[in-house]
């Protein structure tokens, strides 16, 4: 009698669901609405270079329009108000809605469109997903999308409540669990820049609801962007190193003990997942896999992987075989939904133009300078100075150097000017 009774209190609120929508949606399509829509879809583009003439069916493909929608009912602030389009709807039309439809507003105005780590899938018919950001836990039941995402994966979507049900609202964009760390760092230094702006009493679900898009064009950037700058100064890839392992349980042991690796994974499954942590002068984004007898590094530039390699190499001396590296551009990582955008000069996190994007490389061959380089024998470039072999080993290095970023100012794309290495170490 009881699950009856459920399943039909569930039963009304689906379907008050699908009427909800749909004068959500006939409300967007009212004068005072589509008045604001080219500035909000400009906002929402976040591309300097966008017009309101780009709007129209030529330009906007529907799979881009459906995840524009989603933004502007839920998160676009009127201009005329700063109310959000479904604020705005309770307001006028609130007495009009029935109590299953009130209820269901209520919750959906807090809304959030985040990014989220997939912990559990029943395929074809529901996941459990944890928010990156703030560690909320969802259950939701999509069958679409289960059938297609796996555990640790990184999801970008807004789960709406029904009744006692969790749905996905609108497109689910999927992303490779190496990306978690990409995201996270982004975030946490946009959320600090918004604090600035607008007081540090303001929250991460605030920060999403007003800032959140913005998360996923940085994402499509890097991918659109396969030698794309990072702020440590490395050519952003996805650089790969396979290893056969032949004494698992005693590698496992050795890989327990590295202080900067985390566990994101049980450690009852077949493949042990570790993450690399920020500790002290790690300098490591990326993860490890390893199972009975493979081992795979994965990391964000070549320069990552070779101390990568270096470290797990060294504390599992005799216990690994190493089989092969491999390069991935990030166009080959994320299948990317949306039609191919105007080509921009990007500069990395945190850096807003050419001049910040010099101080800040300056800042960090600055530091390179000191850093040893396995390339070098473990020793810095101004160590290698000293002798006539390191000397040797330094201009090619240079000469590398100055060849990815002439490709990169070929390309429009941020570069440095290698020419200031060769002044500070005077090889001029």
């Amino acid at each position: 009698m009881t699950e009856s009774v459920v399943d039909i209190t569930q039963y009304k609120f689906d379907q008050a669901e699908k009427e909800l929508r749909e004068k959500l949606v006939d409300y967007s399509e009212r004068p005072e609405m589509q008045s604001q829509i080219g500035e909000a879809f400009y906002i929402w583009k976040n591309d300097p270079e966008f017009t309101s003439e780009d709007i129209s069916e030529e330009e906007i493909d529907e799979l881009t329009f459906e995840k524009f929608l989603d933004w502007f009912l839920y998160d676009f602030k009127l201009l005329d108000s700063e109310e959000r389009v479904i604020e705005r709807f309770y307001i006028d039309e609130g007495k009009e809605l029935s109590d299953a439809e009130k209820r269901l507003i209520k919750d959906w105005i807090k809304s959030i469109y985040s990014f989220f780590e997939v912990e559990e899938v029943l395929s074809g018919e529901k996941c459990v997903i944890k928010d990156i950001f703030t560690g909320k836990v969802f259950e939701v039941l999509d069958r679409a999308s289960s059938k297609q995402i796996k555990r640790k994966d990184i999801i970008a979507a807004r789960p709406l409540k029904i009744g006692n049900q969790n749905y996905f609202s609108g497109i689910v964009s999927l992303y490779p669990a190496t990306f978690k760390n990409l995201i996270t760092e982004f975030f946490d230094q946009e959320f600090k820049e918004y604090k600035k702006l607008y007081g540090n009493q303001k929250t991460k679900s605030e920060y999403l609801k007003d800032w959140g898009f913005q998360i996923g064009y940085y994402i499509e950037d890097v991918a659109n962007h396969p030698h794309f700058v990072t702020p440590e100064g490395d050519e952003f890839i996805l650089a790969i190193a396979n290893y056969f392992v032949d004494k698992y349980e005693q590698c496992i042991k050795n890989i327990e003990k590295i202080k900067s690796l985390k566990e994101i994974s049980d450690k009852t499954e077949e493949i042990r997942i570790f993450s690399w942590e920020k500790i002290g002068r790690n300098k490591i984004t990326g993860i490890l896999e390893i199972e009975k007898t493979k081992l795979r590094i994965e990391c964000y530039s070549v320069d990552m992987l070779a101390r990568a390699k270096s470290k797990i190499e060294k504390e599992c001396k005799g216990l690994i075989k190493h089989l092969e590296d491999t390069i991935k551009e990030q166009d080959t990582l994320i299948d990317r939904n949306i039609s191919e955008t105007k080509k921009l000069k990007k500069y990395p996190l945190g850096v807003k133009n050419k001049k910040e994007l010099d101080s800040e490389l300056d800042k960090h061959y600055d530091k390179w300078l000191n850093m040893p380089l396995e390339i070098l024998d473990g020793e810095s470039p101004k160590q290698a100075l000293k002798t006539k072999d390191g000397r040797v080993k330094l201009s090619s290095v240079i000469n590398e150097l100055e060849v990815i970023y002439e490709h990169a100012r070929n390309r429009g794309e941020p570069y440095y000017d290698v020419s200031k290495l060769r002044k500070k170490l005077k090889l001029i």
